[in-house]
């Protein structure tokens, strides 16, 4: 009667196993195997790290500015008492191709003109007048207004692009089209500029002194951002 319950012949893999060569093959096939795992791992992880770094923009970038300056002048008489006010108007015509206009800078100068030995200088009030052009009107750096009494020249300025300074500033990002972005903004500065001048005369005794010509000097400062690793 034959036996249908016979064991598993492992014969065959005893002799493997015995068999001293064939073991330092596989060692060395097995240590092959985990060396390309801990290659394949750590190359992973540094492309991770990569590709993290991309998408978190951790690119350093210098931002710079090249800067150009439109100049307008007009000048005025304004009688005592009186307040003028003249406007420039501001396009994108007046610059450069890729420039932004970054902030206006108004010089009010006048001299005493009544042509009296000893006359007084008179006194005069400037004003830049908010409106609805697209600038920085609470910016807290602005000098919206001024006067003098001494004939010195009377400073006004006006910051038009949001955050601009002129100065270079560090930035983040994975590529130069990114970390401009801010910097390409239309419409900012484009439109009027109106400045009021208002004049009080000084005048010796028995003299007369009834107005005073007032020059106006508006310069427009435009830039262009340039970012460089």
């Amino acid at each position: 009667m034959t036996n249908d319950n016979q064991g598993v012949d492992l014969t065959g893999l005893r002799e493997v196993l015995d068999d001293s060569s064939t073991n330092k093959i596989s060692a060395v096939m097995l240590s092959s195997l985990v060396l390309l795992l801990v290659i394949n791992a750590f190359d992973l992880m540094s492309n991770n790290d990569d590709v993290r770094a991309i998408l978190d923009g951790n690119t350093n970038w210098e931002i710079t500015f090249d800067e150009m300056v439109v100049t307008q002048t007009d000048s005025l008489v304004v009688a005592d008492g009186d307040t003028e006010s003249r406007i420039f108007s501001v396009d994108e015509s007046m610059i450069d191709d890729d420039y932004r206009i970054g902030a206006f800078r108004i010089t009010v100068s006048y001299t005493e003109t009544s042509g009296i030995p000893g006359d007084p200088a008179d006194s005069v009030f400037a004003t830049l007048v908010q409106n609805d052009m697209m600038a920085q009107w609470d910016e807290d750096g602005n000098e919206l207004a001024g006067s003098s009494n001494d004939a010195s020249p009377i400073d006004l300025s006006l910051m038009a692009y949001p955050a601009y300074t002129g100065e270079a500033i560090n930035a983040t990002g994975y590529n130069e089209i990114q970390v401009l972005d801010a910097w390409v903004m239309d419409g900012y500065g484009i439109g009027d500029v109106e400045i009021e001048i208002s004049v009080e005369t000084q005048a010796l005794p028995f003299t007369a002194d009834n107005e005073e010509e007032v020059t106006i000097t508006l310069d427009v400062i435009a830039f262009k951002a340039v970012a460089q690793q």
